[in-house]
């Protein structure tokens, strides 16, 4: 839709999109289909070339003179299993009595975050970027801000704007893409599954949410409860197989 927007003031658009029901019932004036898991517009990651091939496709769809236009990009990238991404098994919930010594789980996920200091700098020197920042918390007070929650306190927001749940969101994908993006360099791993089960079942960082989780489920602030019942916290969701249709992209 913004895409027709800006066309109407004189500015010439392309999308690349996903879901390709989507893009023939909206008609923007040019558009390229991808037949790629959602979330990764430019391909395989880390492949420098791959992702300009998508691109200068993208701008071929310039030279038409007619449209509106909508190309499939030759390639596909399947989705593993029907799956888009890791789901944490049911039987892996954790009950509010179940969550032990929190301070002591605390000071393991400092002690694990240090460990991966080095390498998640040489992530970032090695790709020149980092999507770890979002919620402006300084990364060393992640871990005490989210086990406030944990202890059943809701702490002052240090951002004028934001709550603290908002926040608190914020902070635990933060956490979660210092895990990430260190272990995709440092391991080079690029497989949705493997990527969550270490995180999620292997790492101190990953119970520490999970006892969020948990203490969430049974808090009397409306706004938590609801971003945990929208698996915004932990990733409850999974997709079972492709959108109807022609769209393999999963859902």
């Amino acid at each position: 839709m913004l895409a027709h927007f800006f066309e109407s003031f004189g500015f010439s658009t392309v999308l690349v999109g996903f879901v390709k029901e989507h893009l023939q019932a909206i008609k923007p004036p040019r558009a390229l289909w991808l037949d790629f898991p959602m979330g990764r517009p430019l391909g395989i990651p880390n492949n420098p070339e791959y992702q300009k091939k998508i691109i200068r496709t993208a701008f071929e769809i310039f030279n038409e003179t007619s449209g509106p236009i909508l190309k499939d990009f030759p390639d596909v990238i399947p989705v593993k299993n029907g799956r888009m991404g890791y789901a944490l098994p049911v039987e892996l919930v954790i009950d509010q009595n179940e969550i032990g010594d929190i301070d002591t789980l605390v000071e393991e996920v400092k002690v694990e975050m240090e460990n991966l200091k080095l390498d998640y700098e040489e992530a970032i020197n090695f790709r020149g970027r980092t999507t770890v920042g979002a919620s402006e918390v300084l990364m060393n007070d992640y871990v005490n801000f989210i086990s406030s929650f944990v202890k059943g306190e809701i702490p002052q927001s240090t951002r004028k704007g934001i709550g603290p749940v908002p926040l608190l969101k914020l902070v635990v994908e933060d956490l979660q893409a210092y895990y990430t993006e260190t272990i995709t360099f440092r391991d080079k791993i690029d497989d949705f599954e493997k990527i969550g089960t270490w995180f999620w079942e292997e790492t101190k960082a990953g119970r520490l949410i999970l006892c969020l989780e948990a203490v969430s489920l049974k808090s009397e602030n409306r706004v938590l409860r609801q971003i945990v019942d929208m698996s915004l916290i932990t990733p409850r969701f999974w997709s079972e197989g492709p959108l109807p249709g022609t769209s393999g992209s999963g859902w």
